[in-house]
C-alpha cells in the first residue's frame, strides 16, 4: 500500500522553525515540506510518491555509475601521464609541464541536473536533499505562479538562518489532538504570520536555483557541450513528446533522461491512433498487451529525436506504472550505433480478434566480429517481409497496423541490480521501498521479448474455464523448453519466447480435457476460429502436445518472483476506497461541449456509440 502523505497544521511546523500563514497548511513527503492552501484542499495521490522515490532511487544509482565511469578514466590519464614522464627524456619543457599536470586525487563528480518543469518543486527539494552526488539543480516552470510558490517551498526547505544538514524530521504524531494551551499557542502563531508574511530569503548554499521560462527554449539554449546538463527530468502533466527533441540536444554524453508521459488514453488505448501519430511517430494498438507497446511507442520517440543528431538512446528502466509510464534512458553520441535504430524498430500486426502478432523489422542488422582487431562490425541492410498473411493463421481475423515502435531492450539488468544494491546499503530510505524493490525486481527478470500475454483474457477467447498459471502456463510452456518470465506491466502477465501459435495450442491441448460449450462458438467469434481446426474425435487439433501434468523446478520461481524476496511488492494494490482520479466538478462537461465545434461534438457521439457497441458485442 503507498504512504498517505503526513499533513502538518502551522503550529506543527513553527516548532521546527518554519512559518507559513494562518490559512496554509503543510505536508511532509520524505525530506521534503510543501506549503499547500489549506488542509481540505491538500490532496496528493499517493501513488505519485512512488514516482519520486522510484526517481531518486534511480538519480542515485546513475551518478554512482557516472562518477565510477569518471574515476576510471581519471586513473587510466594518471598512468598514461605516469608512464610517459618515466620513458620520455627529462628535459626543462617536459619537466615544467609535469609540474603543472602533478597527479591529484581524484574528486567525486558532483552533476548538474534540470527539472523542466517543477511546478511547486516538490521533486527538486528531494534531489537536493536526498542524493549525495548532485551538485546543482535548476527548477524551471513558466508560470509565474509556480516560481513564486517554488520560491516560497525552498525558503522553507532551506532556511538562511540553518545549516543545510541540519533537519529534524517532522512526525506525523504531532497532529494529535492539542490541548487549549496548544490551542491558543496555534492563534497566536496565525496572528503572528497574518501580520508578518513568512520570510522569502534561501540559504545562499541551497543546491536548488530557480527559472522561470518556456522549457524548450531554456533546453534549446543548453545545446552547447559546456552548459549541457548530466540529467534531465521531463514529468509532464500528459505527454512529453514536445520536450523530446530539446532534451536529447541538452543532456551530456552518458547523461540521464527521465521521462514521464500520463497520455495512456494515446499510448495504450486504441480510440485516439491519430492523436499518437502526430505525438510519438507510431500508431496505437488495441489488445491486453497494449501497455508494453506505449512504452515501446515512447522509446521510439526519444530515439529517434535523437538519432537526427548523431546520438542514441540505452533504455536503462521502463516502466508502466498505474496510470503512466516513467522511463529512464542515457543518451550517448556515436553515429555509428545510430545505424543500429533501424533493425530495433519496427511495425506490428495485431489480429483484431485474437490480438495475436507479428513483427515487421524496418532494417536489418547483422553483427560480425574483425579477426584483427576483435571489434564488432556491422552490415546494415532492408528487412524482408511481411511477416504474416492478410488473415490471421490461427483465428481468420484481419490484422490492425500499430507502431513503428523500439523493438530494442526496455531494461538493463545491470543497472537494475545496482538500483536493488542501492536500496540494499540501507542509506537511502523512502517509503515506498517495497513496491521499487518488487518492480525493478520484476522488470531485471522480465524476458527480452515483445509482448505479454493475459492467461485469463486469452482463455476468454477459447471460451474456456481459464487453467491455473501453475499447472498449464508455467508446467506447459517450462517442460516444452520455452522460456517464461512476469511482467511487470499488469498483474496476471506473462511473457514468454514462445509464438502466440504455441500459447493458443498450448490451451487447444487443455480444452482436450476441460471441453468448451458447443453453444458458445458462434459463427464469427475468435473461439469459432481457433477451434475450427478439430480431429476425427472432434478435439482441437495442435501441432504440439504439452505436458501438462509434471511440475518443472522453475515454476513457483516465475509465479512467484519477487515476492519471494522479503520486502518486496510487485504490484500496487488500491491504497484506499475509491482510489484513482478525481471526478469532474458539477456542470463541467457541458460546458465543455457547449465550447465545441457541432462537427467535434457529432465526432464524439460517435466514437462513444461505436464504443458501446463495441463493449455490448
Amino acid at each position: 500500500m503507498a504512504p498517505q502523505p503526513i499533513l502538518l497544521s502551522p503550529s506543527a511546523v513553527a516548532k521546527h522553525g518554519i512559518k507559513i500563514r494562518a490559512n496554509e497548511s503543510a505536508f511532509r513527503e520524505n525530506s521534503a515540506t510543501i506549503v499547500m492552501p489549506s488542509k481540505e484542499a491538500a490532496f496528493l495521490n499517493p501513488v505519485q510518491e512512488f514516482n519520486r522515490d522510484l526517481s531518486t532511487i534511480a538519480i542515485i544509482t546513475w551518478s554512482k555509475i557516472l562518477d565510477c565511469e569518471k574515476r576510471q578514466r581519471f586513473d587510466a590519464r594518471m598512468k598514461a601521464r605516469s608512464k610517459r614522464s618515466k620513458t620520455s627524456e627529462p628535459d626543462a619543457k617536459r619537466l615544467k609541464t609535469d609540474q603543472d599536470e602533478a597527479p591529484r586525487e581524484y574528486q567525486p563528480y558532483k552533476f548538474k541536473a534540470l527539472e523542466a518543469l517543477s511546478a511547486t518543486g516538490l521533486r527538486s527539494i528531494r534531489y537536493a536533499k536526498e542524493i549525495p552526488l548532485l551538485g546543482s539543480v535548476l527548477a524551471n516552470d513558466l508560470s509565474a505562479t509556480a516560481v513564486q510558490a517554488l520560491r516560497r517551498n525552498l525558503a522553507l526547505n532551506f532556511p538562511p538562518d540553518r545549516p543545510l544538514e541540519e533537519w529534524a524530521p517532522l512526525q506525523a504524531h504531532e497532529e494529535k489532538e492539542e490541548t487549549p494551551a496548544q490551542e491558543e499557542e496555534k492563534h497566536d502563531v496565525h496572528a503572528m504570520d497574518a501580520e508578518e508574511p513568512p520570510s522569502m530569503k534561501i540559504h545562499p548554499e541551497c543546491k536548488v536555483h530557480v527559472n522561470q521560462g518556456d522549457a524548450i527554449t531554456l533546453m534549446y539554449n543548453h545545446r552547447d557541450l559546456p552548459l549541457r546538463f548530466d540529467m534531465v527530468d521531463l514529468d509532464p502533466y500528459g505527454t512529453a513528446s514536445p520536450f523530446l527533441d530539446a532534451a536529447v540536444q541538452s543532456v551530456i554524453d552518458g547523461g540521464l533522461l527521465c521521462v514521464t508521459c500520463t497520455d495512456l488514453a494515446v499510448l495504450a488505448g486504441h480510440n485516439y491512433p491519430e492523436k499518437c501519430w502526430s505525438l510519438y511517430g507510431g500508431v496505437s494498438i488495441k489488445a491486453e498487451y497494449s501497455h508494453e507497446a506505449a512504452l515501446r511507442l515512447v522509446l521510439h520517440a526519444i530515439a529517434s529525436a535523437a538519432g537526427k543528431y548523431g546520438r542514441y538512446i540505452q533504455p536503462m528502466l521502463s516502466l508502466s506504472i498505474d496510470f503512466y509510464l516513467r522511463v529512464f534512458v542515457r543518451v550517448w553520441s556515436r553515429p555509428e550505433t545510430v545505424k543500429q535504430n533501424a533493425s530495433k524498430t519496427g511495425l506490428v500486426y495485431t489480429c483484431s480478434k485474437c490480438s495475436a502478432f507479428h513483427v515487421q523489422p524496418m532494417g536489418r542488422g547483422t553483427a560480425s566480429t574483425n579477426a584483427k582487431t576483435g571489434h564488432a562490425m556491422w552490415k546494415f541492410g532492408s528487412a524482408s517481409g511481411p511477416p504474416t498473411d492478410t488473415h490471421c493463421a490461427e483465428c481468420g481475423g484481419s490484422f490492425h497496423v500499430g507502431g513503428p515502435m523500439w523493438f530494442g531492450p526496455l531494461h538493463d539488468k545491470t543497472f537494475c541490480n545496482e538500483l536493488l544494491a542501492t536500496l540494499d546499503s540501507g542509506m537511502h530510505s523512502v517509503h515506498t521501498e517495497p513496491r521499487i524493490r518488487g518492480m525493478v525486481t520484476t522488470a531485471r527478470d522480465e524476458l527480452d521479448v515483445p509482448f505479454y500475454f493475459h492467461p485469463a483474457k486469452v482463455a476468454g477467447l477459447f471460451h474456456c474455464a481459464s487453467p491455473s498459471m501453475s499447472d498449464v502456463l508455467s508446467n506447459g510452456l517450462l517442460n516444452a523448453g520455452f522460456r517464461v518470465s512476469r511482467s511487470h506491466c499488469i498483474p496476471g502477465s506473462v511473457k514468454t519466447d514462445a509464438t502466440r501459435a504455441d500459447v493458443y495450442d498450448l490451451y487447444r491441448t487443455w480444452i482436450r480435457t476441460h471441453p468448451v460449450n458447443p453453444e458458445r462458438l458462434k459463427e464469427g467469434s475468435s473461439a469459432k476460429g481457433l477451434l475450427s481446426r478439430v480431429d476425427d474425435d472432434g478435439m482441437p487439433m495442435t501441432r504440439r502436445d504439452y505436458d501438462l501434468a509434471t511440475e518443472h523446478p522453475e515454476t513457483n520461481k516465475v509465479i512467484q518472483g519477487a515476492q519471494t524476496e522479503s520486502k518486496a511488492v510487485r504490484y500496487q494494490m488500491n491504497p484506499q476506497a475509491n482510489w484513482g482520479p478525481g471526478t469532474a466538478a458539477k456542470g463541467h462537461r457541458k460546458r465543455v461541449h457547449r465550447s465545441l465545434a457541432p462537427e467535434e461534438i457529432a465526432r464524439r457521439t460517435q466514437e462513444w456509440r461505436e464504443k458501446k457497441n463495441e463493449d455490448t458485442a
